[in-house]
């Protein structure tokens, strides 16, 4: 079997020789951002055979650059506000003709968190709520107090499970982030 190999194998396969064999390569990077890039490259090469050579080359490059951008915040409420009407639509037509009526009367319409039972995520503590409740606290009327109802038009900033759209009714105080009231009535779940 050994024999029948070696006729038919190609007769550049045997012998004996030297070479040698060079190459070379380039390449090249580019960066992109508020910079710049740069590249470079490098080749090898190998020779074998009967006084045959070859040589193979490749490159390779790299290129940098930099680049930078910031932002934070959750916006001024006004993209909460317009999605109010959104969660509205899947209410009962009661939900829907209260919460009507409350922009009506100028109640500050916003968003409250709840844990998975309804009771509150931010602080303070209360009976769990359904929607029609009505809650009022003696005061005095000031944020981050124990005596306040508080409500935002910023809602992923603050933490809960579950997601209400209320009225705060009365004097208002604070801004999309943070609202307070002595008066505020549960109106639907969003989420």
């Amino acid at each position: 079997m050994g024999a029948l190999i070696q006729e038919t194998l190609p007769s550049w396969t045997n012998g004996s020789g030297s070479g040698y064999g060079s190459g070379s390569g380039y390449g090249y990077g580019s960066g992109s951002g508020y910079g710049y890039g740069y590249g470079y490259g490098y080749g090898s090469g190998s020779g074998y055979g009967s006084g045959y050579g070859s040589g193979s080359g490749d490159g390779y490059g790299d290129g940098s650059g930099d680049g930078y951008g910031s932002g934070d915040g959750y916006g001024d409420g006004s993209y909460w506000r317009s999605c109010i009407k959104y969660f509205a639509a899947r209410w009962l037509p009661m939900q829907r003709k209260r919460l009507a009526e409350l922009k009506r009367a100028k109640a500050k319409i916003a968003y409250w968190r709840s844990d998975s039972e309804g009771r509150p995520a931010n602080g303070g503590r209360a009976d769990p709520v359904k929607p029609g409740d009505i809650q009022r606290e003696k005061g005095p009327l000031q944020l981050c107090n124990k005596g306040t109802l508080h409500a935002t038009l910023l809602p992923p900033k603050w933490k809960g499970e579950r997601w209400w759209i209320v009225a705060l009714k009365g004097e208002v105080v604070g801004d999309d982030d943070k609202y307070g009231a002595l008066e505020r009535e549960i109106i639907g779940e969003c989420l």
